[in-house]
């Protein structure tokens, strides 16, 4: 399959190798490899020839590729992606190797992470190895010591304004608004099982005057308006579909599903929710009885750091953790890339979210996800 490289090619090539070098050196740390050719350093370990397992999303595969190059490089090893469509049977494959497991690296969002950690899936972060924690926003930093998060995600209101022109409606300001009886049979919302269900239903409850330990207001409101929801959505396809098929022209999305959609051809317009954005971070995490957990360490080390952050945007679509990173000027139309952007992403108590899911997983499906 291989082709004889053009001129153009070899040297577009070549420059790529040297960012990655320069991108590994940056990014070694303790770990750092010896140049090409040399005696091994002292107390350095030879990776050459490991697989390092990284359980992630299956959209994410090329750009995770992409963003560990100068890794693999570096150590001499091979990132294996493990993929799977969603959080949900990411962790639940997670659980079921916990005897043997399978993945050295999990990749999930914070809350699912979050859910991991306390289900006894990861090992804590090893500072001696990971050192660039503290370059880190306050939200991707984990208090427990397990994984940080590496990019950030929001979800908020979207819509397509062309759309709602033709319909003579205004936009929707709030997440409550999505439920009112003008925006029937236009809105697509997440399920209950899904990353940000959970968290509109706590920040309606809130906005409401009540509190996350009681959220049956925020409930009866869903229940009330259910036949005004037509698609409740468990996958990012499903949201893109709804809006190609016309079933929805408004949604409680992700923020980097913007250029997408607007892609084609909708006229999306971004809204922060009255009750505030919901940060959808992701975090990086050492399985625990890993094959390759030192070599998984380094890779935490790697993903965080800055010289790999300033990637992140390019080669994931999504915001870095890094207050030091960079994000390209066309991505920061959608994507939050400030201290004070970060700083209006609602706080949730995910420990209590994640204890109560279940049951209102069982009271959505019961009650709301019924026609």
């Amino acid at each position: 399959m291989m082709k004889m490289m053009s001129r153009r090619s070899f040297l577009k090539a070549a420059a790529g190798s040297i960012a990655a070098m320069g991108l590994l050196n940056a990014c070694g740390g303790n770990g750092s490899s010896t140049p090409s050719g040399s005696e091994e350093a002292p107390g350095k370990k030879d990776f050459t020839g490991a697989e390092l397992v990284v359980a992630t999303w299956g959209w994410a595969e090329a750009g995770l590729r992409k963003l560990a190059a100068g890794f693999e490089e570096q150590y001499g090893c091979t990132i294996v992606v493990d993929p799977t469509a969603g959080n949900a049977p990411r962790l639940n494959k997670l659980m079921a190797e916990k005897d043997d497991p399978q993945a050295d690296i999990a990749l999930l969002s914070k809350s699912f992470a979050d859910k991991g950690a306390a289900d006894g899936l990861f090992e804590k972060i090893d500072t001696s190895v990971v050192t660039s924690l503290g370059e880190l926003y306050d939200i991707a930093q984990n208090k427990e010591g397990y994984g940080p998060c590496y990019s950030m995600c929001r979800y908020g209101i979207m819509y397509d304004k062309k759309a709602l022109e033709e319909k003579n409606l205004e936009a929707p300001k709030s997440y409550q608004d999505l439920f009112d009886d003008k925006y029937a049979h236009l809105v697509a919302l997440p399920a209950m099982n899904s990353t940000a269900c959970p968290y509109m239903l706590v920040a309606m409850e809130e906005a409401m005057g009540g509190t996350q330990e009681d959220v049956s207001d925020a409930f009866k409101l869903m229940q009330d308006k259910k036949d005004n929801i037509d698609v409740w959505y468990s996958t990012t396809a499903d949201v893109t579909t709804a809006f190609s098929t016309g079933e929805c022209c408004i949604a409680l999305f992700m923020d980097i599903n913007m250029p997408g959609l607007i892609g084609s051809g909708f006229d999306m317009v971004w809204v922060d929710p009255a009750e505030g954005t919901i940060g959808a971070p992701a975090a990086i995490n050492v399985v625990k009885n890993a094959k390759n957990a030192e070599l998984a360490q380094l890779f935490v080390q790697y993903v965080i750091c800055k010289e790999t952050q300033d990637k992140i945007a390019e080669c994931m679509n999504e915001a870095p953790c890094n207050k030091n990173a960079t994000t390209p000027e066309d991505q920061k139309a959608y994507l939050a890339d400030s201290e004070e952007e970060i700083g209006m992403i609602k706080a949730f108590d995910d420990a209590f979210i994640n204890n109560a899911l279940d049951g209102w997983i069982e009271t959505f499906n019961k009650t709301v996800a019924v026609q």
